[in-house]
C-alpha cells in the first residue's frame, strides 16, 4: 500500500519525522522511524496497563495506522465492549469497519478498512516470531549457563 524500506513505513510517517524522501530506503533511517513509531504508539496507548494487550494494539496500528484502531475502539465503546481489549472486542469492529454499518457510523473518522486480515494475520505473525526468538535466547542462556557450569567443575 505504498510502505516502504526494511521495516515497511508509509512514505507520510517518514516525512512527518523529518527524513526525507530520498532517505526512505535508505536501512538505518528506516529502522528508527519504525522505533519512533513504536514508541509513540506505546505512549498513545499508555491507558493501557496489560503489557500483552498493549502490543496487540501497537501492532495493529502499526500495521494499519492508528486511525483505523481508533476508530474501532469507538465502535467497541459504542456497542458496549471494552475498547481497552483487543479479543472479542475491539479486533471485532476493526474486522467490522469492512461493512458500510459501521464505516459509515458518523464516530468513525478514517473510512472503510478493507486489510482486517492482513492486520490481524501480521499481529499473530510478530507476536509468533517473538515467542520463538524468546524460547531460542532462553536455550541459548541455558546451554551457556550448562557450559560455564562444567567448565568450573574441570
Amino acid at each position: 500500500v505504498g510502505a516502504s524500506g526494511v521495516m515497511q513505513v508509509m512514505p507520510r510517517t517518514m516525512r512527518k519525522m523529518g527524513i526525507p524522501d530520498s532517505l526512505h530506503l535508505d536501512t538505518r533511517n528506516n529502522i528508527i522511524a519504525a522505533a519512533t513509531l513504536i514508541k509513540d504508539l506505546n505512549h498513545i496507548f499508555r491507558r493501557i496497563e496489560d503489557p500483552n494487550e498493549k502490543i496487540n494494539f501497537v501492532l495493529a496500528s502499526y500495521n494499519a495506522g492508528i486511525g483505523q484502531v481508533s476508530d474501532a475502539m469507538r465502535l467497541a465503546q459504542k456497542y458496549g465492549r471494552d475498547r481497552y481489549k483487543w479479543e472479542n472486542n475491539v479486533d471485532t469492529f476493526l474486522i467490522l469497519k469492512s461493512e458500510p454499518e459501521y464505516y459509515n457510523d458518523s464516530i468513525c473518522k478514517n473510512g472503510q478498512f478493507k486489510d482486517h486480515k492482513q492486520t490481524l494475520q501480521f499481529i499473530k505473525k510478530v507476536k509468533r516470531n517473538w515467542n520463538k526468538f524468546n524460547r531460542m535466547q532462553q536455550a541459548y542462556s541455558d546451554s551457556i549457563e550448562n557450559i560455564a557450569k562444567n567448565d568450573s567443575i574441570i
